[in-house]
């Protein structure tokens, strides 16, 4: 499942405001540690800056959590050295751990003696703890308003891609004219929108030479059959054929009659007309017998691969016979194209039933006739054409067209559509 867009541009909005809430953390943590490494060090200079001046006696001074001595070079021993100072080398700095306590110890040499600095770093850890938590508190109020800021910003990004997204999905197919705003603040939206009507009068062009193509192939396509229909006529008229010759002449005239319904039906398809013109009610069985008769003509073994169950199908339909007329011949003649074996065509409480004993249809076959698209594969031949024509007249009659995919013994395919009784 692909990610939404939406939430790929909130990530990283939250991202971007966690790393630099993180940054931000950081950099005070440091800068507060450097300020407060000066405060100690200024405390430090003004002790010995107040007890390096002018003493000539060892001084112990106590003020607040500060505690410094003062021992002048002159002294060889001072008793009164507190305990925390004892034994430390000359010069010193670093902690040092008492029982209870935690002191910062600073002792330098100077030209007039010796001092001794030692300061509670309580206060300053306590200070420290205090700034980072709430530190950590604006942080995470600065992610959650990030977080509420990134949603929102999120929204107000993709209102108009969504916009542009509704009106494309809007669009009908069928109005020529039908095309989508351009009016928008930011170019790149102005771009996808130039260029999608761009592909749309694009494509409209295609249609319209289309259009003319088939209006002029309908004229050029009839013309010749129309010739032959009348030779046929003509000769029929002499009255100068033998039987077989008669029967031979039947024979083209009812291919003529095909081939002009295959006509009028590829371009009543190809021209969208409605669904409404050129309906009737049909019986189905001799369409059913005129297909069955054509296929054995064209190949003799036919007659005996294919039958009918029961022997006749005696419902009603509505809709052109020419269409039906071929959606039955390309469906039968796909059958016998992918099986060695029988063809059955039989009459269900729904429609009909057409099974064959071959290995099955071809994947691509199968995906034709589940998606109504022509599988433009290596595959592709004149059976797929077929099939695409099959799932175009069935659209267009209404009918609905399955796979049996529970069939295992070859293909199996249900034909469904509104039944007439015959009465």
């Amino acid at each position: 499942m692909n990610a939404s867009f939406k939430r790929h541009i909130y990530r990283q909005f939250f991202t971007l405001s966690f790393l630099t809430a993180l940054l931000l953390f950081s950099l005070f943590t440091l800068l507060y540690e450097e300020i407060e490494q000066r405060i100690v060090d200024f405390k430090v200079h003004e002790e010995i800056h107040y007890l390096a001046e002018g003493r000539n006696a060892p001084e112990i001074r106590r003020v607040e959590t500060t505690l410094s001595v003062f021992i002048p070079s002159n002294t060889l021993h001072f008793p009164d050295m507190p305990v925390l100072f004892q034994g430390l080398p000359i010069p010193f700095f670093g902690e040092i751990k008492t029982k209870d306590k935690e002191y910062l110890v600073v002792i330098r040499q100077l030209p007039l003696g010796v001092i001794y600095v030692a300061m509670d770093t309580a206060p300053i850890e306590k200070r420290e703890e205090t700034f980072q938590w709430w530190l950590i508190v604006i942080s995470v109020v600065f992610v959650g308003i990030s977080s509420v800021l990134a949603r929102f910003s999120t929204r107000r990004i993709l209102k108009p891609l969504s916009e542009l997204t509704e009106e494309i999905r809007h669009i009908d197919p069928r109005q020529r004219t039908a095309r989508i705003s351009e009016q928008y603040h930011d170019q790149e939206l102005n771009t996808i929108a130039t260029t999608f009507n761009s592909y749309l009068s694009t494509m409209e062009n295609h249609a319209a030479r289309e259009k003319m193509l088939i209006s002029m192939a309908s004229h050029e396509l009839r013309t010749p059959i129309a010739v032959v229909s009348g030779a046929l006529d003509v000769l029929d008229e002499r009255k100068t054929l033998n039987q077989k010759d008669k029967k031979t002449l039947e024979r083209i005239r009812s291919a003529t009659s095909v081939m002009n319904g295959n006509v009028e039906g590829i371009l009543m398809l190809a021209r969208k007309q409605p669904v409404n013109s050129r309906t009737t009610q049909t019986l189905l069985s001799p369409l059913v017998q005129s297909v069955m008769e054509e296929l054995s003509d064209a190949e003799p073994t036919n007659q005996i691969r294919l039958s009918i169950v029961p022997n006749k199908i005696n419902y009603k339909v509505v809709g052109d016979p020419s269409l039906i007329q071929m959606l039955l011949r390309n469906l039968l003649q796909n059958a016998l194209e992918h099986t060695q074996g029988n063809v059955t065509l039989m009459q269900t409480e729904r429609g009909l039933q057409i099974t064959d004993e071959g290995a099955g249809l071809p994947s691509n076959a199968r995906l034709q006739l589940k998606e109504k698209m022509l599988c433009l594969t290596k595959y592709a031949n004149e059976s797929g054409l077929g099939l695409f024509i099959v799932t175009l007249i069935c659209e267009r009659l209404g009918w609905r067209i399955e796979i049996d995919e529970q069939w295992k013994k070859g293909t199996r395919i249900h034909l469904y559509f509104p039944i007439k009784q015959p009465g």
